[in-house]
C-alpha cells in the first residue's frame, strides 16, 4: 500500500473517531487532519495554500447564500411568518404522532423539488420545531425526516447531485432523471413506514398528547397573536412567497437574492437605523459558527481534492475486490454510498468515487447509464448525514443537536432505506444484473 492510501484511511479513521465521540469541534478536526495528512504525504505549506485558496473559492458562494438566508427566516420567524405556515398545517394534523411524522415527510419532500438542501431546512425547521417541542417529539427524529425528504425529491434536474453526475459521465440529464423517478417513489413509501415506526418508538418515549390537550394546543397555534401592524405580517408573508418562488425559479442567483430579502425584511421590519443594527448584530452571532464551519469543510474539500488523496484511497480500495466481482463492483460501491459519503461528502463522491465505478463498469460492459442511476439513488439520501456536507451543519446549528447525536440516530436508518432503494431498482430492472 502506498503512503498516500495509509495516510488517507488513517485520517478518516481519526476524523470519523473523533466525530463520534464529539472529542473536538468538527471545524477544527477539517482543518487539522488534511492539512498534517498532506504534511505527511510530502505537500508543502505554499502547495497547500493554493488548494485550500482553491477550496475556499468553493465555498464562498454556499457560505454566503447560508449566512443572508438563515438571517431572512430568522428575521421572518420572530416576525411570526411561520405561525401562519404552522397554523396552516395543523388543520390537517391529528392528535397521533405519526400524523406530524408524516406532515413533515411531506413538508421536507415537498420543499426539496428546488434542489436546495438550505432552502428545505430553513423553511421546515422553525415551522415544524414548536409542534415538535409541545407534542414532546425528539428534535432528532425531525431532522431524520427531514433528510429523508431531501433524499426522495432531492434530486432534480436543476439540483446539485443529478448535475455533478451529469457532469462527469455526460449522460443526458432528463433520460437518468426519468429513470430514478420511480425509485425515488419507492422511496417515498419507504419513508411512510419509517414515519410510522419512528411514531411507535416517539410514542413510547412518552411522545404524543391526549384529543383534549391537543385541541387546547391546536387552538392557541391556531389563534394569530395580536400585532400593532397586521399589514406588515401580509408584507412579510408576501416577501417570503416571492423569494421561494423566485429561488425555485432560478431567476436570481441565491445568495444575491438571499441578500436582497434580507435587506428588504430590515428595511421593512426595523425602519430605525440603531433597532436594525442591533438586530443585524444579533443575527450575526448566530450565523458565525455555521460560516466557520463552511470555510473548514472548503480547507478539508480543497486540500484532500487537490492533493489526490481522495482519488488514491477510492481506486486503491476499490483494487482490492476479486476480479469475478468486476461486473457487480459497481453495486457494491451503491450499496455503501450512505457511509461514503459521510466521509467524504458529495463533491468527493461525484468527482472521485462516481467516475471511478462508471470506469469499472465499462470495463465490464456496464452501461454509465446504470451506474449512474445506482450512484445518485443511494447516495442522496445520506446528504443531510455527512458531516463534510455544510448543509448538514446548517441543520445541527437550527435544532441544537451535535454531529454524533444525529449519527448515532439516523445512519443505520438511512442505509437501509439507501440499500432498499438499490434492491428496488435491481428487482425493477432500472438497473440491470
Amino acid at each position: 500500500m502506498s503512503l498516500m492510501l495509509i495516510t488517507g484511511i488513517a485520517m478518516f479513521i481519526v476524523l470519523t473517531w473523533c466525530l463520534l465521540k464529539n472529542s473536538f469541534p468538527p471545524g477544527t478536526l477539517f482543518i487539522i487532519l488534511p492539512t498534517l495528512a498532506a504534511l505527511i504525504c510530502g505537500f508543502g505549506f505554499k502547495e497547500l495554500g493554493e488548494f485550500v485558496a482553491l477550496g475556499l473559492k468553493s465555498v464562498v458562494g454556499t457560505a454566503t447564500l447560508v449566512a443572508f438566508s438563515a438571517m431572512f427566516f430568522t428575521l421572518m420567524k420572530e416576525a411570526g411568518v411561520f405561525d401562519v405556515i404552522v397554523r396552516f398545517i395543523l388543520r390537517f394534523v391529528t392528535p397521533s404522532t405519526f400524523s406530524v411524522l408524516l406532515a413533515t415527510l411531506v413538508i421536507a419532500s415537498v420543499c426539496s423539488l428546488d434542489g436546495n438542501a438550505y432552502a428545505t431546512l430553513l423553511v421546515t425547521v422553525p415551522a415544524l420545531l414548536p409542534l415538535y417541542e409541545k407534542m414532546n417529539i425528539s428534535r432528532k427524529t425531525l431532522l431524520l425526516l427531514i433528510t429523508v425528504g431531501v433524499g426522495v425529491t432531492g434530486i432534480t434536474p436543476w439540483g446539485g447531485s443529478l448535475n455533478r453526475a451529469i457532469a462527469v459521465t455526460h449522460l443526458d440529464i432528463l433520460e437518468v432523471y426519468y429513470r430514478l423517478l420511480p425509485l425515488q417513489a419507492v422511496l417515498f413509501v419507504l419513508g411512510v413506514l419509517l414515519c410510522w415506526i419512528m411514531a411507535k418508538v416517539e410514542n413510547r418515549s412518552g411522545s404524543g398528547i391526549s384529543p383534549a390537550a391537543f385541541q387546547v394546543m391546536r387552538q392557541e397555534m391556531l389563534q394569530p397573536k395580536e400585532s400593532g401592524n397586521p399589514w406588515l405580517l401580509k408584507l412579510n408573508f408576501a416577501l417570503v412567497i416571492a423569494t421561494i418562488i423566485i429561488l425555485v425559479a432560478g431567476w436570481v442567483a441565491g445568495n444575491f437574492l438571499f441578500m436582497i430579502a434580507f435587506s428588504l425584511a430590515v428595511i421593512i421590519n426595523y425602519p430605525d437605523a440603531k433597532q436594525a443594527q442591533q438586530k443585524i448584530k444579533e443575527y450575526a452571532l448566530t450565523v458565525f459558527p455555521v460560516i466557520v464551519i463552511f470555510l473548514a469543510i472548503g480547507v478539508f474539500v480543497g486540500i484532500l481534492q487537490n492533493t489526490g488523496i481522495i482519488k488514491v484511497l477510492v481506486s486503491e480500495l476499490a483494487a482490492i475486490f476479486p476480479e469475478s466481482l468486476g461486473p457487480y463492483l459497481y453495486l457494491v460501491l451503491a450499496a455503501f454510498s450512505v457511509p461514503v459519503v459521510i466521509l467524504i461528502g458529495s463533491d468527493a463522491f461525484y468527482f472521485a468515487l462516481l467516475p471511478l465505478a462508471v470506469g469499472l463498469g465499462q470495463s465490464f460492459n456496464v452501461s454509465p447509464l446504470h451506474v449512474t442511476i445506482a450512484m445518485l439513488i443511494t447516495e442522496q439520501i445520506g446528504l443531510l448525514l455527512s458531516p463534510v456536507i455544510p448543509a448538514t451543519h446548517l441543520g445541527l446549528s437550527l435544532l441544537s443537536l451535535r454531529v454524533d447525536e444525529h449519527l448515532r440516530h439516523s445512519t443505520l436508518k438511512v442505509w437501509i432505506m439507501s440499500l432498499c432503494a438499490l434492491l428496488a431498482a435491481v428487482l425493477s430492472g432500472i438497473v440491470p444484473v
